[in-house]
């Protein structure tokens, strides 16, 4: 028995950091989301190529990652948790980068923002925010804007969330469901 109580400590410490690591968002004094470090650590649940709702209108590539927390509570149980983080990143397209003969590849960022489960507008309901390379902060995008009538349109039955762009993440859900 006294082996087990380090153990126990020691598993109920490691918990504890894990859960410390991403506690959901934060917010400064004046409501703006403060923008998590180590984004480019989050899980890549999709990427597309050339759609026109995001950047400058012309082609892009774009990709979405999702806070480790809630994908993994996504992926056990799927449904994203209160204070779920998606992070958007567009990027302009460039073709001539060595040894390439051919294709595309990422190039600057034209775009970023992120889609918060933070129920701000209501149980259920997410929140956009806009910010630029090196802001410790964005600012909410206006609900009157179309980004959310979109999402609800679109997305509704998936927590508004447009699933078909995360063949990744919702693959991951079906093998963990059919392990259970």
């Amino acid at each position: 028995m006294k082996r087990l109580l380090p153990i126990a400590v020691s598993l109920v410490a490691a918990a504890s950091i894990a859960a410390a690591a991403f506690a959901g968002p934060s917010y400064d004094a004046d409501g703006k989301i403060l923008i998590p470090q180590n984004m480019d650590r989050w899980p890549t649940v999709g990427t597309t190529y050339a759609l026109s709702y995001e950047g400058d209108g012309g082609t892009t590539l774009n990709s979405v990652r999702l806070d480790p927390e809630s994908y993994e509570a996504y992926v056990n149980t799927g449904k994203f948790p209160v204070g779920t983080i998606m992070a958007l990143e567009v990027r302009l397209p460039i073709t001539e980068a060595a040894p390439a003969k051919g294709g595309k590849t990422q190039g600057a960022v034209v775009g970023r923002s992120l889609h918060v489960k933070d129920e701000k507008g209501g149980p259920g309901t997410w929140t956009f925010y806009g910010y630029a390379a090196g802001q410790k902060v964005g600012s909410a995008i206006p609900r009157s804007q179309a980004c959310y009538s979109c999402h609800d349109e679109h997305a509704g039955k998936t927590d508004t969330v447009f699933m078909q762009f995360y063949p990744t993440l919702k693959e991951a859900h079906e093998r963990a469901a059919s392990a259970n």
